[in-house]
């Protein structure tokens, strides 16, 4: 089809660019550019709420390391996307939004509002084409964005959208290379002169190593220095199976980097932004000396103690190169302390005191622990939702890899975001079953998008710990003095509710139930159909980091 209005445009640039999904709501504003993007071989999703359907293309962004393309409406098709922008911002995440705008000069239509400004608010980046003359310019513009990882909305107002494009208009991708850069060789030379001087070095892999797929480096890095492997949660399972994997580091993590960073003298922080949550409100780092990593000389500027040295460079590329500066003067990778060696090999458990299972619920550690032992460790595609017990589910659930493992409510805070993510990453690998674990709370919220998952026929597994409330808030109105009863808020019977979806359901009442468990695993062996198992959890459990949580979020 050789395109002749701006609307076919779009979607052969679209087509151009490689995208293959376009996860949709139907509006009068978009409803022409849906049926332009089907017409050249696009598969069209269609979401049942403007949230959802950008959090799905949020959630394939996480799970296929590419960009994703979500289409709303115009008006309050517009704003109702704001928390799904908010959270791809925040993480950030490569998702292009195509929101249908109202006629240009059309000043009393109802709908009408300025979504450049409610993009640049949420996204952080925005614009409105204006007329064909400059859509080539506004289409790179759109496409630069997501290539550097970050969220866009390009409204596109109806009448532009009619108009017809020069004769014989054809659309050339983008073209990015990598950034390879390598710090100073001086700098490169310091930070391997600390790490061979240090007592107990550690290598902590963020996010930037994910992007520059730095793990085998850092690694590498590891054996040489005889150095554990931490991560930030956003890079949970870069290094699973490694012998040196200590996990994730900060509250949320295993227990075991935590008690690793006790000993340690130097730290080598790659592409991790070392926030709060990560440090354990800086607790972890403090008397350290930090080598940082960062392509960002913003990310950089914002360690300012003595003793940091800093390298800008990308992350594999300054890893490289610090291997090859610390080779000559190693020849043999340094071993383990045995005090390192025992904690790397320790139970991951970040909470082992006793079950509180009853007869009428279920310890979510318990129901979260026997899962972890029923998924296959390398072969496990796992998003967690928001909430109280949903953090539990962050330092029990092993990561088999970043692009295989994602918490949706670290981003934002955002509950409800979970199932549409989840069915994102189930178009992002087809035939894969997903299992999403997640609070009641969180799952009532984003519940129109279970018609979604059912309607596509999804290999995706629901496991809802289910308190019958709000968990976090609840524990917070207790420990204030406060009426917990506020908080709580009665499920439906969700196995039932499953049913009545045409999805399949189970019901988890009490730990000897826990067997039910199996059997719903068991289900996950097949390709396609939503399984939802309903968990009733014992509420009075407090994880180790909820007052942590509660704290620094006030």
């Amino acid at each position: 089809m050789v395109a002749t209005t701006v609307r076919e445009a779009v979607a052969e640039a679209l087509r151009a660019e490689g995208v293959e999904v376009l996860f949709a709501l139907m509006g009068d504003g978009n409803l022409e550019l849906i049926c332009a993007a089907a017409d050249l071989g696009l598969e069209v999703v269609f979401g049942r709420h403007e949230q959802g359907v950008v959090a799905m293309a949020d959630g394939y962004a996480r799970f296929s390391g590419r960009r994703a393309v979500a289409t709303v409406t115009q008006g309050p098709g517009v704003t109702n996307t704001a928390t799904s922008l908010a959270v791809a911002r925040r993480r950030p995440s490569p998702v292009l939004l195509l929101a249908g705008d109202v006629p240009l000069g059309d000043l009393h239509n109802p709908q009408g509002f300025e979504q450049a400004a409610f993009a640049v608010l949420t996204a952080g980046a925005g614009i409105r084409l204006e007329s064909p003359r400059s859509l080539r310019e506004t289409l790179a513009l759109a496409f630069a964005a997501t290539n550097a990882g970050r969220p866009f909305v390009l409204s596109l107002p109806t009448d532009v959208q009619s108009a017809p494009v020069s004769d014989g208009w054809s659309y050339q991708p983008t073209r990015t290379t990598g950034f390879r850069s390598r710090p100073d060789s001086d700098d490169v030379d310091a930070a391997a002169a600390l790490l061979l001087d240090a007592v107990q070095p550690a290598v902590l892999a963020g996010r930037g190593a994910v992007a520059s797929d730095a793990g085998g480096e850092l690694a590498e890095l590891g054996r040489l220095l005889g150095a554990p492997l931490l991560t930030t949660l956003l890079a949970n399972g870069l290094f699973a199976g490694d012998p040196l994997d200590a996990s994730v580091l900060g509250g949320l993590g295993d227990g075991r980097a935590l008690r690793l960073m006790e000993g340690v003298d130097v730290l080598l922080a790659a592409g991790a932004s070392l926030n709060q949550w990560t440090t354990h409100f800086g607790s972890a780092i403090e008397g350290k000396t930090i080598i940082r990593i960062d392509s960002d000389p913003e990310v950089l500027a914002t360690q300012t103690d003595a003793g940091c040295l800093a390298l800008r460079g990308d992350v594999r590329a300054t890893a490289r190169a610090l291997i090859e500066a610390i080779r000559p003067r190693r020849d043999e990778p340094r071993q383990l302390s045995e005090g390192v060696a025992a904690t790397i090999a320790a139970p991951r458990r970040r909470d082992p005191s006793p079950y509180l299972d009853t007869g009428t619920a279920v310890d979510p550690r318990h129901v979260l622990d026997d899962l972890d032992r029923l998924l296959p460790r390398d072969d496990r595609r796992i998003v967690i939702g928001g909430g109280h017990s949903a953090q539990v589910a962050c330092f029990t659930i092993a990561a088999s890899s970043p692009r295989d493992w994602s918490c949706t409510s670290i981003d934002f805070g955002a509950l409800g975001q979970g199932l549409a993510v989840a069915i994102g990453a189930c178009f992002a690998r087809p035939g894969r079953r997903v299992v999403h674990v997640t609070g009641d709370g969180d799952f009532m919220m984003g519940i129109a998008e279970l018609d979604t998952a059912i309607r596509y026929s999804l290999p995706l597994t629901i496991l809802v710990l289910n308190d019958q409330g709000m968990g976090q808030e609840r524990h917070n109105l207790s420990r204030d003095g406060l009426p917990a009863r506020f908080a709580d808020y009665a499920s439906p019977d969700l196995a039932a509710l499953a049913g009545a979806y045409g999805a399949t359901g189970y019901q988890i009442r009490n730990a000897e139930q826990l067997g039910t468990l199996s059997g719903a695993v068991d289900d996950t062996t097949t390709t396609t159909g939503v399984v939802i198992v309903d968990v009733q959890i014992n509420g009075e459990y407090l994880n180790p980091v909820s007052r942590d949580i509660a704290e620094h979020l006030r």
